[in-house]
């Protein structure tokens, strides 16, 4: 089912577009950074392994038809999409790779802990959305240390042939990312930078998706905005099957802009152990502080 909208996506891409369903999005309305990701991987369908760095400039529109620019540079494939005159994504994708490091290991589940909550969800959202049909439908649990979750591959995500589909590497990982930058800043945000290494075919069996909270970097913006976040995916015996790492950008108005998509399914109290600010936005907006999800 993915690789059949991603080619509904790509549709006239020999002519220079590309339009994303609403299905793909992360913000309403704004497609999922790991759905543009996914697509430039489609595009190029390199062997692996393979490294994709996206740059998102700007938020890419759904049901927009978006210009697509093509080319190379020696082993680099190079892709963007401008929605009219603005440039809104680029991408290069490198086959120039090494083995992962020794480190790049899984943590076992007795080095994880206990969980202290799930990560909030929305309806929509093409990662972690109760209701979107073509998402991965992802439940992440959080601890002081880590984000995680052992994660079995829906039928969505398999391939004509067979094989699971490496856009659940790239959503799955952005996504990830997104959280370990949204709680080290207490705040939710938008990533502007996405570098996802696929190192092998994802196998249809038990997989572990982790971050570790502790490896979260500033970005070196003064004002603090910015942080790099960091995690992979494993198989279940712990192989490195594709590892990510995230810039992300926190605001208070991206957390205003969530509340009322994270109140229909998590309540407020929950919502303020991760983003304090939201106790303030929800007395603003008259919301009980004691609200179940709405």
């Amino acid at each position: 089912m993915i690789d059949a909208a991603l080619e509904v996506a790509s549709a006239g891409a020999a002519r220079g577009e590309i339009v994303f369903p609403d299905d793909f999005h992360g913000f309403p309305g704004t497609v999922h950074g790991g759905a543009v990701a996914a697509l430039f991987h489609r595009l190029t369908r390199p062997w692996l392994p393979v490294r994709l760095h996206l740059e998102l400039f700007r938020g890419v529109p759904t049901n927009t038809p978006l210009r697509l620019v093509t080319g190379s540079a020696g082993v680099e494939a190079r892709l963007g999409l401008w929605h009219g005159d603005r440039h809104a994504a680029q991408a290069a994708l490198t086959r120039a790779l090494v083995e992962p490091e020794p480190a790049v290991l899984a943590p076992s589940p007795t080095v994880l802990g206990p969980s202290d909550g799930e990560a909030p969800r929305t309806r929509s959202c093409l990662a972690c959305g109760t209701e979107n049909p073509l998402g991965l439908g992802l439940g992440l649990r959080w601890n002081a240390r880590w984000i995680w979750q052992p994660y079995e591959p829906r039928e969505t995500y398999r391939t004509r042939s067979g094989e699971i589909h490496p856009a659940l590497a790239t959503i799955a990982l952005d996504e990830l990312g997104w959280w370990l930058g949204a709680l080290a800043q207490k705040e939710c945000g938008v990533t502007t930078e996405i570098v996802v290494t696929l190192w092998r075919s994802i196998p249809s069996g038990p997989l572990l998706l982790v971050g570790d909270r502790a490896a979260v970097q500033a970005d070196g913006d003064p004002r603090g905005r910015y942080c790099r976040a960091f995690g992979g995916l494993f198989t279940g015996s712990g192989e490195p099957v594709a590892t990510g790492e995230v810039r992300f950008a926190g605001s208070p108005a991206y957390t205003r802009r969530l509340l009322e998509p994270f109140r229909r399914t998590t309540a407020l109290s929950d919502l303020a152990r991760l983003f304090p600010g939201v106790t303030f936005l929800a007395e603003r907006a008259g919301v009980p502080p004691n609200s179940a999800p709405a």
